[in-house]
């Protein structure tokens, strides 16, 4: 079952000089575990927050479980847990309050959102501050609230925008073994990150995205033959993820050295 159908998806800022997706084409089945990388400004951002109907797409089509979405179309978003760059939370509201509220706001009844939300607070190191307001909180912890947020509804379908960011070592790597349990279960996981060691660790798909287009797909395991195969110091093939990245993005062009630097 397809879980996300996009076509020819295109999206142009007023106060933009290019397109951020330039006719994006992308399909998810379900089960699916799927990486999203690219540079700076690359689209990762703006193609999420499409996807979650924060902004209008200027054209193509966009399916979440093969129904057709529509901007303000919210009817099937109950199976989708979201954490965007807009973190979604109320400042004047403790974690635990929240994650309760976010809990009822997707049907849990007030004994299963409590229960939840009690489980979260400890996952996700948060006990200790599960009564202090949200706006007192630093910004790795605000980031596992919100975290907490988008998994509390048992979704079929996560779409994270860089989930890792702020988010301590320990932590991480918590939350990067649940989500494989996830993913293992059937979840369908999206997600954007900078940190290509987690996208590798983590994915069972990666695909690359670059000046709104995708210029890159292909299975983690299946990238070794995807790439032009560089020699390591010991006459072996060692394609990584990187080499992808570099290989097939403008942000692998030859840049000029700092002039202060070159006589060093």
């Amino acid at each position: 079952m397809e879980a996300i159908g996009i076509n020819d998806l295109s999206k142009q800022y007023a106060h933009g000089k290019h397109k951020a997706l330039d006719g994006l084409s992308l399909l998810l089945d379900a089960g699916t575990s799927l990486g999203l990388i690219g540079v700076n400004g690359a689209g990762k951002t703006t193609l999420l927050h499409v996807i979650a109907g924060l902004i209008e797409k200027d054209h193509g089509s966009l399916r979440l479980f093969g129904e057709e979405i529509h901007t303000g179309d919210y009817s099937c978003k109950r199976r989708v847990g979201f954490l965007l760059d807009r973190a979604f939370y109320f400042e004047k509201l403790t974690p635990s309050e929240y994650l309760e509220f976010v809990g009822g706001m997707y049907g849990l009844r007030s004994t299963a959102s409590r229960q939840k939300t009690e489980e979260l607070l400890a996952f996700f190191d948060l006990v200790d501050s599960a009564d202090v307001l949200t706006e007192r909180l630093s910004r790795g912890m605000k980031q596992k609230v919100s975290l907490a947020a988008a998994i509390i509804h048992e979704p079929e379908l996560l779409i994270l925008d860089e989930p890792f960011d702020g988010i301590d070592v320990p932590s991480a790597e918590a939350i990067r073994q649940i989500l494989i349990k996830m993913n293992d279960g059937g979840v369908t996981v999206l997600i954007t990150s900078h940190n290509l060691e987690i996208v590798e660790t983590l994915c069972t798909e990666c695909a690359i995205i670059d000046k709104g287009k995708i210029v890159f797909r292909n299975r983690m395991d299946a990238i070794a033959d995807s790439v032009k195969k560089k020699e390591d110091s010991d006459g072996q093939l060692s394609p990584s993820l990187r080499d992808v990245f570099l290989q097939v993005t403008s942000s692998g062009k030859t840049r000029k050295s700092l002039s202060w630097l070159q006589d060093q």
